[in-house]
C-alpha cells in the first residue's frame, strides 16, 4: 500500500537529495551536438538550459501516462495551475475544451503553439469572454514531445504569453510503418476507452534527402455518470454535512395542494412513479436524483490525421510542410430543469404548475399543483469540433543568415447541438392556458400522450456555431554577428503579418430570449495584426550569456503594443550557472471581448449612494433598487499588461544529472473583466456614462461594460529536477522531479484597491509536486509517478473565509490534498512488438470532496482531480518495417 499523508518541504529536499547522490554517481559521455531552436528564442543553440526555465515533457513519458489526450497530459504539469479546464467540466461555456493555466493566470495568458506557430482559438469563448486554444484538439499520437516555457514571452511571440507558452512539437523524419492500439478501463468497469493509430514515415533527410509522414488516430472513451462514483451515487449528501439535493421536483413529478409558489402540502407521487421509502423528509414522494444525470466523465471521440514533410535540395535548403485535421466529438449529460428553475428566472408565475380538477394527473376533487422536472427530452450537450491547420514554408541559408519563412492557415469550426431545455412561449401559450393553468389535454412525464408537433415546438434542438481562423505569413533569419570574448555575438530578426477571425452565433430561439435558462451574446470580429522583433545573444564572457529581445506587434483594432525582454546566464563553475530574466508582455483584448453583442440581466438589492443617505431606510426606494444591466463588448478596450521576473540558478555536475530552481514574480494589470455595481456606485464618478440616470437623478440602467480594471500578482518558485543512474548489468535508472510552489497570489479586483492573498483559497493550491522513476533494462521498462496537489481552502476569497460547515462537517472547509501513484510496465522482447501496461492511481483513491460542487453533483473539481478511480491501459505496438 502506498499512501503519503502529509507533504513536507523537507520530505522534498530528502527525495531530490537523493536523486542528486544518484546523478553524481554518473560517468558522462561525448556525444555530437547540433544547434537546435529551444522555446523562447529564436536564436539556436547547443545549450538547451537557456536564462528562461523550460520543462520538457517527451514522447516516452506520454506513452508510459497512459493519457488520451494533450490536455491530460498537461493537466499533470505542476505549474499548470488555478484557471486550467478540461472538457468534463459541467455547466461549461466550452463543452468538450482543455485549456492551460500556467502560473494559474488563466487559459487566456498561457500562448499554445504547434512547431513554434500559433493556432487558432476554441469556438466558444471561456465563461463567455476569453477566448483560448483547445489542447484537446491537438492529436496526441503525434506529439513527439512538449516544451513549457515558464516565463514571459510576448517579446518573442507576441501576445497572450504572459504567464508562459506551451510549444508542441510534432514527430517527423520518422522512417517505418507502425500499428498500435490501447484499450482502457477503470475498476469500477466503466469508461472504457479503446484507441488506435497507424503511423508511416519513408525517407531519411540524411541519405535520401526527403523525410514524407503520416499519423492517423482515432480514440474514443465511454460516459461516466455521477451516480457511478461512491461519493456521488446519490444526491443525499447529508452524510457529508451538506442538505439532501435530491428533488421532488421530478419526473413524472409529486402533486402538492394548491398554496404558495411551490404548494401547501404533500399530497401524492404522480402515477407511474416509484415513491422514495428511505424515511427522509422526501419519504413518499417521487424524486430526481441529479447524479443520475449527470456525466463526470463525457462520451468523446477524436479522428486526427496528421501530415508532414520535408525535402532537402540541397546547400542547406529544405521545403517542409505540416498539415493537421482533425475531429473531437463530444456528448455530454446535465440535469435537466424544473418548474422551480423556470420560476426563478420569470418564466413561470409559480414554482409549481396547477393541475385543474379534471386533469388526468391530479386525482383529487380540488386543484392540485405539481412540482415537475421537464425531462421528456434528455438536457444533453453534444459538439463537433473541427480543426484545420497546414503550414508550408522553406528554410536554408540565405545571404548569409539561417532563414526561414513559412505560411499558415488554421480554423477551428465547433458545432454545438444543446437538447432538452424548454421554449419559453411554447410552455406559456400551448402547455398552459392565460391564466397559467395547466391544460388538461398535456400530460406531464408521458411525451408519447402529446401531440407530437408540439413537443418538438416545447423542446427545440438547439444549434450553435463558433469558426474561427488564423492565417500569417513570417520570415525570420539568425546569424553570427562577430566574435565576443565569451563566443558568438548572434542575432536574430523576424516578421510576422496575421489576420484573425472569430464567428460565434447562438442559435435563434436563444438570441430571441425564447430559453429564458441560457443567455445569449453573438460575436463577429476580424482584424490584422503585423509584427516585427529582434533578438540580440551576447555571451560578452566566457562564463556570461545575455540577451535581448525587443517585439512591436501592430493591431487594427487597438494600435501597438511595445514589448522588451532582457535574460543573462551566468555559468560561475562548469557546473554551476545562475540565471535570471526580465519580460513585459501584453494580451490583446479578445474579439469577443470587442466585438459580442450586448446582453442584459437584472441586479437586486442593491444601494444608490446618491440617493440612500441611510441604507437601513426601508421606506426609501432607492436603498433597495432591482436594476437592469448592460454586459458585454467594448470596443475601447486596451491590452492586458504585464511584467515578469525570474531568477534562479542550474546545477549540472554531469550530463546525467541536472537541478534547476527558479523563483518568478508575474504582474498583470489593466485585466479585462465587467465592474462590479457596488464599487460601480461608489466610485461614479470615475466611470462617466456607466451609470444611466433619468431627470430625477433615479438610476434607470448600468452599463457594465467589459472594462481595463484590477490586477494579478503571483510570485512563486519551481524545481525541476534530472539524474540517470547506470545500474550495469541491472539497467538504466532514470529519475525526475518537477515542484511548484505558489504561496502568494494577490488579486485587486480594481485599479487602487488593496491587494488580497488568494493563494490556498478555493481552487489556488499553494503546492504541486510531481516525482517519477524509470528502470530500463534489456526488454523490460517500468515506471512510477507520484503526482501531488494540495489542499485548500472552500472560501472563495481570502476578504471571507468564514465556513457554513465550521462546526458541523469542519472537514469540508477545506479541500483535501490529493495525492495518486502511476505505474507502469513494458515489454519488447518479441519481435517488432511493443508491449505496455498502465495503470493510474493505482490505490483507486476517490477525488477529495468539494463542497463547492454540491449543487452542480458532482463533488470534486475537474481542474485538478477526477473521479475516474484506478485505471488501466494496456497498449500494443507492431513495427511492420
Amino acid at each position: 500500500m502506498f499512501r503519503l499523508t502529509s507533504v513536507s518541504r523537507a520530505t522534498i529536499a530528502v527525495c531530490l537529495g537523493s536523486i542528486a547522490i544518484s546523478g553524481l554517481a554518473q560517468t558522462t559521455e561525448t556525444v555530437e551536438l547540433k544547434r537546435v531552436e529551444i522555446t523562447g528564442s529564436r536564436i539556436k543553440r547547443i545549450d538547451a538550459e537557456t536564462a528562461s526555465p523550460v520543462q520538457i515533457v517527451t514522447r516516452e513519458q506520454i506513452e508510459r501516462s497512459g493519457a488520451t489526450s494533450v490536455t491530460e497530459v498537461l493537466k499533470s504539469v505542476p505549474a499548470n495551475n488555478a484557471g486550467a479546464f478540461d472538457e468534463n467540466a459541467v455547466a461549461s461555456f466550452t463543452p468538450g475544451a482543455g485549456g492551460v493555466s500556467l502560473r494559474g493566470l488563466g487559459a487566456q495568458a498561457t500562448l499554445i503553439l504547434i512547431n513554434g506557430r500559433r493556432v487558432a482559438p476554441f469556438g466558444f469563448a471561456a465563461g463567455g469572454q476569453q477566448t483560448f486554444v483547445d489542447v484537446n484538439s491537438i492529436p496526441v499520437d503525434a506529439v513527439e514531445r512538449i516544451e513549457v516555457l515558464l516565463d514571459g514571452a510576448s517579446a518573442i511571440y507576441g501576445s497572450d504569453a504572459m504567464a508562459g507558452v506551451v510549444n508542441v512539437i510534432l514527430r517527423k523524419d520518422f522512417n517505418g510503418f507502425i500499428a498500435g492500439a490501447t484499450y482502457g478501463l477503470s475498476a469500477y468497469g466503466d469508461a472504457s476507452s479503446p484507441a488506435f493509430a497507424l503511423t508511416m514515415g519513408k525517407g531519411s533527410l540524411a541519405t535520401d534527402k526527403y523525410n514524407f509522414f503520416g499519423n492517423f488516430s482515432h480514440s474514443q472513451r465511454d460516459p461516466v455518470l455521477a451516480s457511478a462514483r461512491p461519493n456521488t451515487a446519490t444526491a443525499n449528501f447529508t452524510r457529508f454535512g451538506l442538505p439532501d439535493y435530491r428533488s421532488s421536483y421530478s419526473y413524472p413529478g409529486t402533486l402538492y395542494s394548491v398554496g404558495g409558489v411551490a404548494g401547501a402540502s404533500f399530497r401524492a407521487p404522480v402515477a407511474g412513479c416509484t415513491p422514495l421509502a428511505d424515511g427522509s423528509a422526501l419519504n413518499g414522494r417521487c424524486i430526481y436524483n441529479a447524479p443520475d444525470h449527470t456525466d463526470i466523465v463525457a462520451k468523446t471521440q477524436r479522428d486526427a490525421f496528421v501530415l508532414a514533410g520535408t525535402v532537402d535540395l540541397g546547400n542547406g535548403n529544405e521545403l517542409f510542410s505540416d498539415a493537421i485535421l482533425s475531429r473531437t466529438q463530444f456528448w455530454q449529460e446535465s440535469p435537466s430543469y424544473s418548474t422551480s428553475t423556470y420560476y426563478s428566472v420569470g418564466t413561470l408565475p409559480t414554482a409549481a404548475i396547477i393541475l385543474p380538477v379534471g386533469h388526468p394527473q391530479n386525482p383529487f376533487s380540488t386543484p392540485s399543483m405539481i412540482r415537475y422536472r421537464f425531462a421528456d427530452v434528455a438536457h444533453t450537450d453534444q459538439l463537433t469540433s473541427d480543426t484545420q491547420r497546414v503550414v508550408a514554408g522553406a528554410r536554408g541559408i540565405w545571404f548569409g543568415w539561417d532563414a526561414e519563412t513559412a505560411a499558415l492557415y488554421s480554423r477551428s469550426s465547433t458545432d454545438w447541438k444543446t437538447t432538452g431545455l424548454i421554449r419559453d412561449s411554447v410552455l406559456v401559450n400551448e402547455v398552459l392556458d392565460e391564466s397559467g393553468v395547466a391544460n388538461t389535454s398535456f400530460n406531464f412525464g408521458n411525451p408519447s400522450a402529446n401531440n407530437a408537433g408540439l413537443m418538438a415546438r416545447l423542446y427545440p434542438t438547439l444549434r450553435n456555431k463558433g469558426v474561427t481562423s488564423t492565417t500569417s505569413v513570417d520570415l525570420r533569419g539568425t546569424r553570427e554577428l562577430m566574435q565576443l570574448p565569451g563566443g558568438a555575438l548572434a542575432v536574430a530578426v523576424g516578421m510576422e503579418v496575421r489576420h484573425e477571425a472569430f464567428s460565434s452565433t447562438p442559435d435563434a430561439l436563444v438570441s430571441a430570449g425564447e430559453i429564458s435558462v441560457l443567455g445569449a451574446a453573438s460575436a463577429d470580429g476580424k482584424r490584422s495584426v503585423s509584427a516585427v522583433y529582434a533578438e540580440l545573444s551576447a555571451p560578452i564572457f566566457k562564463s556570461v550569456e545575455t540577451s535581448l529581445a525587443w517585439r512591436l506587434d501592430r493591431y487594427s483594432d487597438f494600435g501597438t503594443a511595445v514589448t522588451p525582454k532582457a535574460t543573462v546566464k551566468w555559468k560561475v563553475l562548469p557546473s554551476l550557472a545562475v540565471r535570471g530574466t526580465y519580460s513585459e508582455g501584453f494580451r490583446a483584448p479578445a474579439l469577443t471581448e470587442l466585438s459580442s453583442s450586448p446582453t442584459t440581466g437584472f441586479y437586486t438589492n442593491l444601494i444608490d449612494p446618491k440617493l440612500c443617505p441611510d441604507p437601513t431606510d426601508l421606506a426609501n426606494p432607492n436603498c433597495s433598487l432591482s436594476v437592469p444591466a448592460t454586459f458585454g463588448s467594448n470596443p475601447k478596450l486596451q491590452p492586458e499588461h504585464s511584467k515578469n521576473f525570474t531568477a534562479g540558478l542550474v546545477f549540472e555536475p554531469s550530463d546525467d544529472f541536472s537541478v534547476a530552481l527558479d523563483t518568478y514574480n508575474v504582474k498583470r494589470r489593466d485585466e479585462i473583466a465587467g465592474l462590479d455595481p457596488d464599487y460601480l456606485l461608489a466610485n461614479e464618478s470615475s466611470y462617466p456614462g456607466f451609470v444611466v440616470r433619468n431627470a430625477a437623478g433615479e438610476i434607470q440602467s448600468l452599463n457594465l461594460l467589459y472594462s481595463n480594471l484590477g490586477s494579478t500578482h503571483v510570485w512563486g518558485y519551481d524545481i525541476d529536477i534530472k539524474s540517470r543512474l547506470n545500474l550495469s548489468e541491472y539497467g538504466k535508472l532514470t529519475l525526475s522531479g518537477s515542484y511548484n510552489s505558489e504561496p502568494h497570489y494577490m488579486v485587486a479586483n480594481v485599479k487602487g484597491a488593496p491587494e488580497l492573498n488568494y493563494a490556498g483559497t478555493w481552487q489556488q493550491p499553494k503546492e504541486r509536486i510531481k516525482l517519477g522513476a524509470a528502470w530500463d533494462m534489456g526488454p523490460w521498462a517500468a515506471s512510477a509517478t507520484w503526482n501531488y496537489t494540495g489542499s485548500y481552502l472552500k472560501a472563495f476569497t481570502p476578504s471571507n473565509l468564514s465556513c457554513a460547515y465550521q462546526a458541523s462537517a469542519p472537514q469540508l472547509c477545506t479541500i483535501a490534498n490529493w495525492e495518486t501513484l502511476d505505474l507502469y510496465i513494458g515489454y519488447k522482447g518479441f519481435k517488432n512488438l511493443d508491449l505496455g501496461l498502465t495503470v493510474q492511481n493505482v490505490e483507486n483513491r476517490q477525488a477529495p470532496i468539494d463542497a463547492n460542487m454540491a449543487t452542480r453533483y458532482t463533488m470534486f473539481n475537474s481542474g485538478y482531480h477526477n473521479q475516474l478511480g484506478r485505471f488501466a491501459t494496456l497498449r500494443a505496438k507492431y513495427t511492420f518495417w
